[in-house]
């Protein structure tokens, strides 16, 4: 009986022991070095200058949507800006033929969507199937292509899929990162079969129904406010001691209508993270570091840019037969002498006084001084000069026929437009006065107007019913992330996007240059082919480039593994590893009110933590057990 009883013991041991390694080992788990153990709970709360537009990955082209999306959906190759390396993500490794025709791309197993479904190869080539779908308007099939050849995508096994290039593609991996993010096919081939795919994962999607692989899913939206994002309990990385990341349980980004209600909200304590500091409040902010406990960190200059450019597209309004541009305006904005002269006038020595307060820099060409050897520094400079721009326009008989202070082209129309540029952003408010007062100065009719910023989105991408805009993009360590700004094809391409064919002769030499880029290697000729566009564009001046600011980045210091970069996003690149520090006081905010009437997967944790316990503290009971039947 003893004997039995003994066995016993050492069964129901051997089986506890074997839940327990169940508990700290599964199938799929990365685990993730080098960075420090943090504790799970709390929450991170940023600030967002409007609403997001939609919630699908495939689609978002602004930020206010990546923003958020970036956090959900992932795919098959990361990126860490810090070491400045290709990383893998949802597919584990990668390998590629001799000829470099043909990629070989591993998944994880066992990463799971965030409502538990497994992620498989047929994911993969959904999403690449949607992707280059030509009735689907996405920014990512500009980079999914070689001589405008498309990849053929073949499935392997359940967690292997295939990619073949029609010819060598230089830095392929980098385009698969910046294009692919993998949606989830079991959620979307049925909308998508009928032909409903652009409607799906938009705004009014229910939290239940966004599914990602992302560290983070959808709480809740409320239009106007906020979103909340809460932790997703199955994601398939790990610290070093087991515990499931991301530490944070929620994400928070507040909805404020201008930046300077952005500065009001970080000193008030209501965010934690800064991510548009306005560069003139640099001493506002860097004075008030010990009192209100963060620290101002120093990223460097914007690898973003701002720009103006006039509306050339040459297309009609498909619902009404009339061209999106006047024909007497389209003469004005394709004429290279018309848009020299704006670049003439722009006045960016005060634009960095007054706007930036000295922590900017003068910018005549599309790429950053910030991208290194990438940049063309030789690139023809168009700079503030107003005898220069009334001599250009004179040239080309834009005259003042009338006396009143405004020019006429030679047909006699008044040189008159409008500037849209996004309400709510101060500096391109403040800006886009100082463009307006210069260009009035050399007989330009110019009027700057405010919109809300997915209205602008919807205008310069969709409805093209505008005439000139000031905006500014991203940017990016690497000229590929903006192959669909400079392709003449590309959505992004803002004067006039989607090209059916290269407008003209200039754009076309871009082109090539894109696909002699995208075909060779060697780095050292990819960077003299981006010295060669940047100075077409120069030369062309399609955008009337302004300036490139300095980046500070004001975050409280309860936050352990922050690592902010000039890169968007500058704080939550990394979100899966940040955590708030053990003692550290959190924010109050309207998400506390959320949380607190909700279930927080932070309390899954903990009762996973606490059945972990109580599994070794049987075992440890059987183990005595055992050792005193043996002795009897």
């Amino acid at each position: 009986m003893k004997k039995r009883i003994a066995y016993f013991g050492l069964m129901t041991l051997l089986a506890l022991l074997s839940a327990v390694t169940a508990f700290s080992q599964e199938e799929g788990l990365y685990t993730v070095t080098g960075i420090e153990i943090g504790k799970p709970g709390g929450r991170i709360v940023v600030a967002s200058l409007g609403d997001p537009k939609t919630f699908n990955p495939i689609t978002a082209n602004e930020t206010s949507s990546t923003d958020v999306i970036n956090n959900i959906f992932e795919g098959l190759i990361t990126y860490d800006p810090i070491k400045q390396e290709l990383l893998p993500a949802l597919a584990e490794s990668w390998e590629h033929s001799d000829d470099f025709l043909t990629w070989t791309f591993h998944l994880r197993k066992g990463v799971k969507w965030n409502d538990g479904a497994p992620l498989t190869a047929d994911d993969v080539l959904f999403s690449f199937q949607v992707i280059y779908d030509d009735k689907i308007i996405n920014p990512g099939k500009d980079f999914l292509s070689v001589k405008g050849e498309r990849f053929e995508i073949t499935k392997v096994d359940d967690h292997t899929i295939q990619i073949k290039t029609p010819h060598l593609y230089g830095p392929f991996e980098r385009a698969i990162m910046t294009a692919v993010q993998i949606i989830p096919k079991h959620k979307l081939e049925t909308a998508y079969n009928e032909g409903r795919f652009s409607e799906m994962f938009g705004i009014d999607t229910a939290p239940k129904d966004l599914v990602g692989t992302g560290p983070f899913m959808l709480k809740s939206y409320l239009s106007g406010e906020r979103v909340i994002l809460e932790r997703n309990p199955h994601y398939w990385k790990q610290d070093e001691e087991g515990q499931r990341l991301p530490y944070l349980d929620e994400i928070v980004f507040e909805n404020v209508p201008d930046l300077d209600a952005m500065d009001i909200a970080f000193e008030a304590g209501r965010t934690d993270a800064h991510e548009n500091m306005q560069p003139s409040k640099y001493k506002r902010f860097k004075d008030g570091e010990e009192e209100g406990n963060y620290t101002v960190y120093d990223a460097g200059i914007a690898l973003g840019d701002s720009h103006l450019w006039f509306n050339q597209n040459r297309g009609t309004n498909p619902e009404t037969g009339e061209p999106y541009v006047k024909p007497h305006e389209l003469k004005w904005y394709t004429n290279a002498s018309f848009r020299k002269a704006v670049s003439h006038s722009i006045n960016r020595p005060a634009i960095i006084r007054n706007v930036y307060r000295g922590r900017a820099e003068p910018i005549y060409g599309p790429l950053s001084p910030a991208m290194g050897k990438w940049y063309n520094p030789d690139i023809p400079k168009f700079e503030y000069d107003l005898e220069a721009a009334k001599g250009l326009l004179e040239e080309i008989e834009y005259i003042d026929r009338d006396g009143d202070g405004i020019r006429e082209d030679p047909e006699g129309n008044k040189i008159s437009f409008s500037i849209i540029t996004n309400r709510g952003n101060n500096i391109r408010e403040d800006t886009g006065l100082i463009i307006e007062q210069s260009l009035k100065e050399i007989g330009l009719d110019a009027r700057l107007q405010t919109v809300d910023f997915n209205t602008l989105v919807t205008s310069i991408a969709d409805s093209f019913d505008y005439q000139a805009c000031l905006l500014g993009l991203t940017g990016s360590d690497n000229p590929l992330s903006g192959l669909n700004v400079y392709r003449s094809s590309g959505r992004t391409h803002q004067w006039y996007p989607n090209q059916p064919e290269p407008a003209t002769e200039w754009e076309a030499q871009v082109d090539q240059l894109i696909e002699d880029f995208l075909a060779t290697p060697d780095e050292e000729k990819q960077v003299e082919v981006w010295h060669e566009i940047q100075r077409i564009y120069g030369e062309n001046q399609p955008m009337s480039w302004t300036v490139n600011a300095k980046v500070y980045i004001p975050v409280r210091n309860k936050f352990g593994n922050l690592k902010p970069i000039v890169m968007r996003p500058r704080v939550l690149w990394n979100v899966d590893e940040i955590f708030v520090k053990e003692g550290a006081a959190d924010q109050a905010t309207p998400a506390e009110v959320a949380q607190a009437t909700g279930t927080t997967e932070g309390a899954e944790e903990g009762s996973n933590s606490l059945s972990i316990i109580l599994i070794i503290v049987v075992a440890a009971a059987a183990i005595f057990f055992f050792l005193g039947t043996k002795k009897r």
